[in-house]
């Protein structure tokens, strides 16, 4: 019997698996279960907004460039919701006292919680690299080849798309390996020793990215597109911010107004046919009246099929459920309206912050101690303490803001140093164009990070979390906070988002002095905004298809469309 005992081997657990076997019940329900919901909420959004704004023409049907859009939207949404489960592990870790809870008490199981959130940003930055870089470019150019409205033109084969997607798709992957190459040699970490040979000094680069695990690659990669997602976010959210509430909020030329100014146009031109008429009553109609006789005549017949058309329109049911509705819209814009001056507030009150208390620009404005108060950030972190209002809060936040980047970019379109490139309108999006859409949509999402620092600064790093500061024999609980952080820093856990994008920044000190002075662009681009948005409140808003077509916006009428809602 003691020999078969003997024989038993013992395996000890993993990290991984005594933190999943020591976590409460209530912590995996409570953190990721809210998760999931959004998930899925965000996965059936990306496929609405594909659907939706794809083009519904026959030959623009491209199911997987709608696939590659999904996915690219979605695994973009999921790194925003990613920060509230992260906010919340690392605040669920202590006690409003300032405690460790018993399953957190161990430092093996804190750190491999958070090194199972990391792991999870990894895992989702990685994956847009990969879209952002090589698959949404190789299907754009892949359908670089698609042919005009001419009838000579010949469809290209499917070797022919891939050729080209091949050959353009290689500056991309070309502009990526000039990232990688300043990613591994430009010296975060201090310069090779001066006495070494040339390939000393090379292997040393190699050592430190080894010693790193690529760590810091990564963060670089990650902040040339928070870059470049910024410069879009200034663009089109910040003019969005504006554009969306006062979009809801101007009044539109609805159907039943466009009849009755084509009414007033109709009864105009058969007053000056009747004048025409009426001077040549008995006689013969000189040449040049009679051209003009024929010319109102055929406009008049034109604005009455135009006013049997607007008619019909006027008597559907979504027609009427426009003009019942109507009232909350406003109520609606409204609201939103709030929401852009408290955001605004919000990045003003922190940039001053960081004006008044940071340690200026070769810190990257880190901010050493804060004290103009957020009215958003004090809102997350109270609300933090019923679950799950902070959850829903944030994502609203999120929700709201991609609003206002989707109004923007469907205000302004696809432009390319002020060139017009595509429109983005429901159901009439060329392939070519929804990509850019989408891949300026994940780039905003990504910037949208930084932003929600400034936004909400304490939340999005330290959550709720308290601490137990003791000076002499008096014990005092303290919020973990910019303004109040510990001596200790382990009495207070930062979000692993706050660690990946601002730990960065002591190395490469450059990007957050670059976030800090986007961010007073950012302001002065909804202000700006603003007042161009004000401004047009004083004329109705016109009807959707009113306006002219841009390039590639698919507005032909040589196909018939497919559109149910037409």
């Amino acid at each position: 019997m003691t020999s078969k005992m003997s024989n038993i081997e013992v395996v000890n657990p993993t990290p991984v698996e005594m933190m999943v076997g020591s976590l409460p019940h209530s912590v995996v329900a409570h953190g990721w279960i809210p998760f999931m919901i959004v998930t899925v909420l965000a996965l059936v959004f990306s496929v609405l907004y594909v659907v939706w704004y794809r083009s519904d023409r026959p030959r623009h049907r491209a199911l997987g460039t709608s696939v590659i859009a999904v996915l690219g939207l979605f695994i973009s949404l999921v790194t925003s919701i990613l920060v509230p489960v992260d906010v919340f592990l690392i605040s669920y870790m202590k006690n409003s006292d300032g405690s460790w809870k018993p399953w957190a008490e161990s430092s093996e199981v804190r750190d491999s919680l958070k090194d199972s959130i990391l792991y999870a940003y990894y895992a989702c930055y990685s994956i847009i690299l990969f879209f952002a870089f090589l698959l949404i470019p190789s299907n754009f150019f892949y359908h670089g080849l698609d042919p005009g409205l001419e009838e000579d033109e010949v469809e290209p084969t499917i070797g022919q798309r891939l050729c080209h997607s091949l050959k353009y798709t290689t500056l991309t992957t070309f502009m990526f390996s000039l990232l990688v190459v300043a990613g591994i040699f430009i010296p975060f970490e201090g310069t090779p020793p001066s006495n070494s040979t040339e390939w000393e000094k090379f292997e040393w680069f190699f050592s430190e990215l080894e010693s790193n695990q690529g760590r810091d690659l990564l963060l670089f990669l990650l902040n040339t597109l928070n870059m470049i997602g910024l410069g879009l976010l200034i663009f089109y959210t910040g003019y969005g911010v504006s554009s969306l509430p006062c979009g809801l909020i101007r009044p539109t030329r609805g159907v039943r107004t466009m009849r009755s100014s084509v009414e007033g146009q109709i009864e105009e031109i058969e007053r000056n046919i009747r004048e025409i008429s009426s001077r040549h009553a008995d006689g013969q109609v000189p040449r040049f009246e009679q051209s003009q006789l024929e010319r109102l005549e055929q406009q008049a017949r034109l604005l009455r099929r135009e006013h049997r058309d607007l008619d019909q329109r006027a008597k559907t049911a979504v027609s009427r459920c426009q003009v019942i509705l109507r009232p909350f819209q406003m109520i609606i814009g409204v609201i939103f309206s709030i929401f852009g001056f408290l955001i605004f507030l919000s990045l003003l009150l922190t940039n001053m912050d960081k004006a008044l208390h940071s340690g200026g620009p070769f810190t990257g404005y880190t901010l050493q101690n804060s004290s103009l108060p957020n009215p958003v950030d004090i809102l997350l972190v109270l609300a933090q303490q019923v679950f799950p209002l902070d959850y829903v809060l944030y994502t609203i936040l999120i929700l709201f803001l991609l609003s206002c980047s989707m109004s923007g970019i469907g205000n302004l379109g696809i432009r390319f140093c002020c060139l017009a490139l595509y429109k983005i309108r429901a159901w009439k999006t060329p392939p070519r164009g929804l990509l850019l859409a989408v891949l300026s949509l994940m780039y905003i999402i990504l910037a949208q990070n930084i932003i929600m620092f400034s936004i909400v600064p304490d939340y999005s790093m330290f959550g709720n979390q308290h601490y137990q500061d003791t000076v002499g024999n008096v014990t005092t609980i303290m919020k973990c906070s910019a303004k109040n952080f510990p001596e200790e820093k382990d009495n207070c856990v930062p979000s692993r988002i706050s660690v990946l994008l601002f730990a960065f920044h002591f190395k490469a000190w450059i990007f957050g002095a670059a976030y800090y002075w986007l961010t007073w662009m950012l302001l002065a681009a909804i202000l700006g905004g603003s007042l161009y948005s004000l401004y047009n409140l004083r004329t109705p808003q016109p009807a959707t298809g009113e306006e002219e077509d841009l390039l590639d916006s698919d507005d032909d009428n040589d196909e018939p469309s497919t559109n149910p809602f037409d």
